[in-house]
C-alpha cells in the first residue's frame, strides 16, 4: 500500500532530495498537474461516461451542466497552456519569470537527464500546441479577426483526445524526474477522493428522478402520500 503523505511532507521531500531550487519548482508543477488531472477526471465522469449519463444531466439541469461542461473544459485547457508557457514573457522592465515545465531542464545538473527532460518538454509543447492557440486567441484574449471571422472557424477544434494527450505528456515529463530521484511513478490519472464528487452527484440525480417519477405516478393515480402534498422545503 502506498504511503500517505501530507502536502507539507511531500514538499519537504521534494526540497530535501532535489535541492531547494528544483524541489520548489517541481513541487508546484506536481501540484498543478495533479489538480488538472483531478478536474479532468470529474469532467470525464460527468460528460464522457455514456449517452445515458448525458441524458440524465440534460433531464435534470441541462442548462447548468452545459455551463459546467464548458467552464471545466476551458479551465483545464488554460491550465495546460499555462504549464507550457515560456520561461520568460514580456520585454525589458516588463519581463516576467514564469514557473512552467520548460524551466525544469535548466535546473538539473545531470547532462543525460537534462537531454531527456528537454525532449519531453518538446513533446509537451507539441501536445499543447492547439490548446495554446485556443488560450491565446479565444480564452485568455479575444482575437478580433477570429471573433469576426465569417468563413468558418479559423482555429482548429479541440477534442477530449487533445486534452488527454497533453495530460499524458505532462505527467511523462514529471515522472522522468520522479523515476530519477525516487525510482517511482506518480499515477496522476488515478484520482482518489473521499469528498462528494461527480459520481456522487450522478447517483443522487438518478435517485431523485426515480423518486419524482414515483411521486407523479401516485398523484396521477389519486393515491398521494401526505408528504406528496406538503409544500417543498426551500434549500
Amino acid at each position: 500500500m502506498a504511503e500517505h503523505r501530507t502536502a507539507e511532507e511531500v514538499r519537504d521531500r521534494h526540497m530535501r532530495d532535489m535541492g531547494p531550487e528544483l524541489g520548489a519548482v517541481y513541487n508546484v508543477l506536481y501540484n498543478d498537474v495533479s489538480w488538472l488531472h483531478a478536474k479532468w477526471e470529474q469532467y470525464r465522469h460527468l460528460f464522457a461516461k455514456s449517452e445515458r449519463r448525458i441524458e440524465l444531466l440534460n433531464e435534470t439541469a441541462g442548462y447548468l451542466f452545459r455551463i459546467i461542461q464548458d467552464t471545466v473544459f476551458e479551465n483545464v485547457v488554460l491550465g495546460l497552456a499555462r504549464l507550457t508557457d515560456p520561461i520568460q514573457t514580456g520585454r525589458g522592465q516588463k519581463q516576467q519569470e514564469n514557473l512552467t515545465l520548460q524551466r525544469l531542464p535548466s535546473l538539473v545538473s545531470d547532462a543525460q537527464l537534462r537531454l531527456e527532460l528537454t525532449a519531453l518538454v518538446e513533446g509537451a509543447l507539441d501536445a499543447c500546441a492547439t490548446l495554446r492557440a485556443w488560450r491565446n486567441k479565444r480564452l485568455a484574449h479575444r482575437d478580433l479577426d477570429m471573433a469576426l471571422a465569417t468563413a468558418g472557424d479559423p482555429l482548429p477544434g479541440i477534442s477530449r483526445a487533445d486534452v488527454e494527450a497533453a495530460l499524458t505528456a505532462s505527467r511523462a515529463l514529471l515522472n522522468k524526474l520522479e523515476g530519477y530521484y525516487w525510482d517511482s511513478e506518480v499515477h496522476y490519472q488515478m484520482v482518489l477522493t473521499n469528498l462528494g464528487d461527480a459520481t456522487s452527484l450522478v447517483h443522487y440525480l438518478s435517485k431523485g428522478l426515480k423518486a419524482e417519477r414515483v411521486w407523479r405516478e401516485r398523484l396521477q393515480a389519486g393515491t398521494p402520500l401526505p408528504e406528496d402534498l406538503a409544500p417543498e422545503e426551500e434549500v
